[in-house]
């Protein structure tokens, strides 16, 4: 039997049995089980066994059998130990027992395992047990060699002091008590004396890190003696080397704090791996107490040859530069020194001085005069192991630095025109000469100022304010793109130009082409910044008809960054020939810089294919490296326990297939968040603070990391940082902490469905999910304000948050409680992009007539950040929102809107937002009165918007002329056709395209079977579309809805009842995607139909995964059926959060 008990007596055979003969020959066991420092103490008495009748066995890893004259006397033991006792005969006398037992758990804790020397660590030795057996007890607590005993205490012998060492190195601390036959003991424990690392106490210092290149040397550091230390060297974040401390302490060193030296070889291999020039050294010296980084650099110098410096023979006047080009074969680090003077009066006129640290095989100065005249050029090269110099003559003089032709716009053959130039040069006074068509022709000007204002002028692809313009009037008869070519003089130099001019057969049919950039002002302004991707689409007006088609050629080439160089020679096409008037840029395909997007549209007439129509227009962008913003999935911080078999799961928020191989991804682990590296290099240092020991901070890469409980080193708080990293991305990192629990308390997990990531967005709800199996409630807690429950999601599963509710800055707690009332808590930290408020929308005129009176929306006041502000303007009707116009021109011009419902109100919705889909919203309404007829006009501007592929135009004519009949069935077919056409890549447009076909097929009466297959192959091209932008919800949504509306249209046709099973799992499908942004048991939907009346209801399966098609998200309930017609009509109303 096991005795459960810590102490008692055992007695065999019991009296009981002795006096009614009952005792039977046999085997009778107790076993005292003792855990890790644990002991227990047996003490017979009153024992006698016959070796003839019985046998007694105390078996602990060894076995001692006790029988006739060797009696049994006290035991101490340190294990598990079994008594058994083997009974032949029946005789009470010949084999009876009697002992005590007592058991004894003794320990020993420190307040550290690691002090600096003189610093006190506390040891307290806690005795549990027999209280009778404390005056039996002799205790000790040794430290290595030293004995220091202390007193004990009443209720339990508990044994306390504080104690200082004054050498560093390991202790061997244990604690015992000397107890009859034996000692208790409590497990052997070392303490660490360790230095206190800082600058002021080490005051390192090294030698001249200056050698020759490729020559192996060691680099020498030197501090004040401290033990211990490890010591780990990086050089450029390329080669890492570390150099453990001695083993033993050096006690004379210590106390006179003397200096020692530490020496880190720096081998020709190691050279040739970090090329010459002056490279970037960081020492860190750390133990268990404390850790120090020192900064330097070290200069491997290689010998400078054949150094020279080339300069044009002639050179402008300041604020024009010229540039001094040095070269050199082979050399570095190098210090260039300039010095132009002047070779009439020997005055210095320039002096710079330039430090390439590496690769120096190419040197550039940006240089100045302010006066004419002969200069020499002086330079010199030099590193600590050689030098060389060299020289050049220039002339200072008035220069022209670039020349720009063009006509601005396509020049109609046969008619006086003119011809451009925009000259960029100094202050002075030259002779064009210019030869159009053959002909050549002199024009003389000056050129008095350094900027001008060319505001009225159409946009360039360049900043044009440092150019004067000269216009050359000419009539020229050659059809098709003229070359231009000329040259500009004045008395000493002649700077030579080629451009081209487009000369059409007529007047072209194309006016007002622009790119929707914003930019109104003809040149360029701030550049668009491509933060992820950037759309841009064109608009421009027809003035004659019979166009047979548009043609959109779009191209790119790269600028300076001051943009006053009017060049392209490296333009690049983006598309041979595009039929659509929209580009997608993403910043992963151009490097970062200034890039100038240049758009050619053509056409050409019907019958006689001339081209009657050619324009271009320009827009600047810059390629920044993108910022990915992401979380830690789980929230910021999650409670767990400490159970070893726990295993920890920590995973990105980022999209991992769609960024896969082009990010990489590092998963660092310490128990100090402070600790935590910025750089992945740094975090693969072995440090102190690792969560398993003295380890690297990096723990794996991949999108996911697991990490069992029993692998991490006994804390009760984990940082986790996860960097992310990439080509064409700055690194950037998320934080996750993990708090230990002692208890056993529930595993809970917190899941954002809606408006996730480092920041929301503050006009979208938030959804979150408290995921806990065993679980008998829930409690949602708002902080900052402390204590600010949320009533409407406790005890729910899943909480929506209104961005009402939260400022810039909050965290939201979800508690969960099990049935013993016990809790863990996850907190998500949720900060808002920033605003960009201040501004205002207005519509005009106020009040208008339906399908004839121009609109226009105009907003203004509205604060852009870093990055530009994108518009988006919507037509509402019944909660419904359907996409007018989006792009980053705030302004939308000349729309015609349908007849107001109630009060004859038409409501215009602005969505003002950030790239990164921060949005403030403005509602303007509109008196719109009913108007019969459709002016023909209105649908020549429809025409036109078809045959140019401008989504946007046609967008904005069909949501309102669908509820007239000028659209007859020609033109919904046409309509269709093109809509069939428009590929299905980005949001926005897509969500264009499910609003058009739902208008029209408002009438499905008018559509033939071929524009029917048409439809549903657009509708299934949106269907898969829209699971790939499932952060969007608000806007998936409205597609979604836009689609049940066409679906349900269709529907309504007798003809269309072949198709009628397809189409209701459409509608299944439909219904699923428009859950996404619902908490489950939420109404989304009430609708009346001819057969059904219900609600649509979204039910909690614990599927996190919104567009899991294998997962039913939606239920029709209350259903009461009408007639036998089943067809259902759904026309959704607006959804607000809690």
């Amino acid at each position: 039997m096991v005795l459960q008990n810590a102490s008692g007596t055992i007695t065999f055979p019991v009296i009981e049995e002795c006096d009614n003969n009952t005792m039977l020959p046999g085997i009778r066991e107790w076993q005292i089980p003792l855990r890790e420092g644990e002991s227990a103490y047996l003490q017979f008495e009153e024992t006698f066994i016959s070796c003839s009748d019985g046998l007694l066995l105390i078996k602990t890893s060894k076995t001692k059998s006790i029988c006739g004259l060797d009696k049994p006397a006290s035991y101490f033991v340190e294990e598990t130990v079994v008594v058994s006792m083997l009974r032949i005969t029946k005789n009470c006398s010949l084999a009876k027992i009697y002992f005590v037992y007592f058991q004894f758990d003794f320990h020993l804790t420190m307040s550290s395992h690691h002090v600096q020397p003189g610093k006190s660590v506390q040891f307290v030795a806690r005795f549990i047990g027999e209280e009778s057996l404390k005056k039996l007890l002799n205790c000790s607590i040794d430290y290595h060699a030293d004995n220091f005993q202390v007193g004990t205490s009443l209720s339990t012998l508990t044994f306390t002091t504080q104690r200082s060492f004054q050498y560093p190195g390991r202790y061997f601390v244990h604690a015992k008590c000397d107890f009859l036959k034996g000692s208790l003991k409590a497990p052997l424990m070392n303490l660490y004396v360790e230095c206190g690392l800082s600058p002021s106490t080490l005051q390192i210092s090294h030698k001249d890190l200056s050698i020759t290149f490729l020559k192996s040397t060691d680099l020498v550091f030197r501090h004040r003696y401290c033990f211990p230390i490890s010591y780990s060297l990086l050089l450029d974040d390329v080669i890492m080397v570390e150099n453990r401390t001695e083993q033993n302490l050096d006690e004379m060193k210590f106390l006179l704090k003397a200096f020692k030296k530490v020496n880190f070889n720096l081998n020709s291999s190691m050279q040739q791996l970090l090329g010459p020039g002056l490279h970037n050294v960081m020492l860190m010296l750390q133990n268990n107490v404390s850790s120090v980084v020192h900064p330097t650099t070290v200069t491997l110098n290689e010998e400078i040859k054949d150094f020279e410096v080339t300069v044009k023979e002639y050179v402008g006047f300041h604020p024009h530069y010229f540039i001094i080009n040095a070269t050199v074969s082979q050399g570095a680090p190098i210090s260039l020194l300039v010095q132009i003077k002047s070779i009439e009066s020997n005055l210095t006129h320039f002096n710079a001085s330039l430090f390439c640290p590496q690769d120096c095989r190419s040197m550039v100065v940006e240089s100045k005069l302010s006066q004419p005249g002969m200069y020499i050029v002086e330079t010199t090269a030099k590193n600590n192991i050689s030098q060389s110099s060299s020289w050049a003559l220039i002339e200072a003089l008035p220069q022209i630095y670039n020349v720009y032709i063009s006509s601005l716009k396509p020049i109609p053959s046969y008619s006086i025109n003119y011809v451009y130039a925009f000259v960029r040069g100094d202050i002075g006074d030259y002779m064009m000469t210019i030869y159009l068509q053959g002909r050549p022709e002199n024009h003389s000007f000056t050129i008095s100022k350094l900027e001008y204002d060319h505001k009225d002028l159409p946009s360039l692809p360049f900043d044009a304010k440092s150019y004067k313009l000269i216009k050359v009037e000419r009539v020229l008869y050659h059809i098709g793109m003229q070359q231009v070519t000329g040259f500009i003089r004045n008395s000493k130099q002649s700077f030579p130009f080629v451009g081209w001019v487009d000369v059409l057969e007529t007047s072209s049919c194309l006016e007002n082409l622009r790119i929707r950039d914003g930019n109104y002002q003809g040149g360029f302004e701030n550049p668009l910044k491509v933060f992820d991707y950037l759309t841009f689409s064109v608009d421009f007006k027809f003035t004659c008809k019979n166009m047979s088609e548009v043609r959109y050629k779009w191209l790119v080439f790269p600028v300076a960054t001051d943009m006053d160089m009017a060049t392209y020679t490296y333009e690049v096409e983006f598309e041979k020939e595009s039929f659509e008037p929209e580009l997608i840029i993403r910043a992963d395909t151009l490097s970062p810089g200034l890039y100038v997007i240049k758009v050619k549209v053509t056409s050409e007439n019907v019958t006689s294919d001339v081209l009657e129509g050619k324009l271009k227009d320009y827009t600047l962008i810059e390629i920044t490296k993108k910022k990915l913003y992401f979380v830690i999935l789980g929230g910021n911080v999650l409670q767990t326990d400490n159970n070893n078999m726990t295993l920890l799961r920590f995973e990105s928020s980022i999209d991992h297939n769609k960024y896969h191989g082009h990010i990489s991804y590092n998963w660092f682990c310490s128990i100090k968040q402070e600790e935590l590296p910025t750089r992945t290099v740094i975090g693969k240092i072995q440090r102190k603070d690792s969560c398993f020991d003295w380890h690297t901070l990096w723990v794996t890469s991949g999108h996911v990391m697991e990490i069992s409980m029993n692998e991490l080193r006994q804390s009760e708080h984990y940082y986790i940082r996860l960097i992310i990293s990439g080509p064409h991305y700055d690194a950037t990192y998320a934080d996750q902490e993990v708090v230990v629990q002692a208890r056993q308390a529930p595993i809970v997990n917190l899941k954002c469905w809606s408006n996730c990531g480092k920041y929301f967005s503050p006009h979208l709800s938030i959804i979150l999910h408290l995921e806990c199996d065993d679980c008998l409630r829930r409690k949602w807690t708002l902080s900052p304000n402390p204590g600010h429950q949320l009533p409407l999601c406790d005890d729910q599963e899943f909480c929506k948050l209104n961005a009402s509710l939260l400022i810039p800055s909050s965290n939201v707690t979800g508690t969960g409680y099990n049935i013993h009332g016990e809790n863990s808590s996850v907190t998500i930290f949720l900060n808002a992009l920033s605003s960009h408020g201040g501004g205002s929308c207005i519509i005009l005129p106020s009040m208008g007539s339906a399908y004839t009176t121009k609109f226009n929306v105009t907003c203004a006041g509205y604060i852009e950040g870093k990055y530009q502000l994108m518009y988006k303007f919507f037509l509402q009707e019944k909660g419904h929102r359907y996409l007018l116009q989006y792009g980053f021109d705030p302004v939308l011009y000349d729309i015609i809107l349908p007849p107001g419902r109630s009060y004859n109100d038409v409501t215009i919705v602005v969505e003002i937002c950030t790239l990164d889909q921060s949005c403030v919203e403005e509602n303007l309404f509109v008196t719109v009165v009913t108007k019969d007829d459709v002016n023909d006009d209105v649908i020549n501007e429809l025409d036109a918007a078809l045959l140019s592929s401008n989504l946007q135009r046609i967008a904005q004519f069909v949501l309102v002329l669908s509820s007239s009949n000028k659209l007859n069935q020609s033109k919904r077919k046409e309509i269709i056709s093109k809509m069939a056409e428009y590929p299905m890549l980005l949001l926005e447009p897509v969500k264009q395209v499910a609003d058009v076909i739902s208008h029209v097929t408002n009438n499905p009466k008018l559509l033939e079977e071929t524009q029917l297959q048409d439809v549903q192959d657009i509708l299934d091209r949106v269907e898969s579309f829209v699971p790939f932008s499932a952060s969007r919800y608000d806007d998936v949504n409205f597609i979604v809805r836009s689609c049940m509306t066409t679906t349900s249209q269709l529907m309504r046709l007798v003809r269309f009842y072949p198709f009628k099973n397809e189409e209701n799992l459409r509608m299944n499908r439909l219904g699923k995607l428009l859950m996404a942004s619902l908490t489950p048991g939420e109404e989304a939907i009430s609708f009346e139909t001819k057969s059904v009346e219900g609600r649509l209801l979204k039910l909690n399966n614990h599927v996190t995964n919104p567009f899991d098609a294998n997962t039913s998200f939606v239920q029709l309930s209350n259903l009461q059926s009408h007639i036998t017609d089943d067809v259902i009509n759904i026309e959704p109303p607006p959804t607000d959060g809690l």
